[in-house]
């Protein structure tokens, strides 16, 4: 009897063991939170870069930009003005300057909250591990097409040059400069130069 207790305590033992083997999960990507998302994915200079960010980044960075996006510092001191002289607001020649300051201001939030949004897992958002030599052709933008003398001159050189934020004027450009491979996340990534539209501009 004792031996057959034994036995199964370390059957139980053996058929529990697989079970906690799918608590080893991959952690769940960051995709909030909506309100940051909304004009991060939209600002110029950020929307291609935050995909990586954790949530308080995200929530810090945003916080700035919508203080940079929507005129916030000249409605108060319009608000702020009126409210203590409202004929002095009037008759004061700052007055049409604030107002069309604030108009400006608006349309550019209006600008930036047009911008197509580049939110998370979309394919614009994506950046491929390597190149693959644009097997493709989605862009049909000459710029993106480098000419056979600067794709010799790159031919034997196995990493790129950095690109140091550089604007390149097309992909024979950025050959020239042994610059290649430049992925979406980086500053001198732009769509023109990317042929097949999958996160990697100008590549080798």
């Amino acid at each position: 009897m004792a031996q057959t207790k034994v036995r199964r305590v370390s059957t139980a033992k053996s058929t529990s063991a697989p079970v906690s083997a799918p608590a080893t999960s991959a952690p769940a990507v960051s995709t909030g939170p909506a309100w940051a998302v909304w004009i991060l994915s939209r600002f110029p200079g950020v929307r291609y870069h935050y995909q990586s960010w954790g949530k308080t980044k995200r929530s810090v960075i945003a916080v700035l930009l919508y203080l940079v996006a929507l005129p916030i510092i000249p409605v108060v001191i319009a608000i702020v003005w009126y409210s203590k002289d409202p004929e002095g607001f009037k008759k004061s020649p700052l007055m049409p300057v604030l107002v069309a300051v604030i108009a400006a201001w608006v349309g550019g939030f209006g600008w930036v909250a047009n911008q197509t949004p580049i939110t998370d897992g979309t394919p614009m958002a994506s950046v491929k591990a390597s190149a693959d030599g644009e097997s493709s052709t989605v862009n049909a933008d000459p710029a993106a097409t480098a000419d056979q003398v600067s794709k010799d001159k790159i031919a034997n050189q196995t990493t790129s040059n950095p690109t140091n934020g550089r604007k390149f004027e097309n992909c024979t450009a950025a050959f020239e400069a042994g610059v290649f491979n430049i992925a979406r996340n980086n500053a001198s990534y732009e769509r023109r130069l990317d042929r097949d539209n999958d996160g990697i501009a100008c590549e080798k």
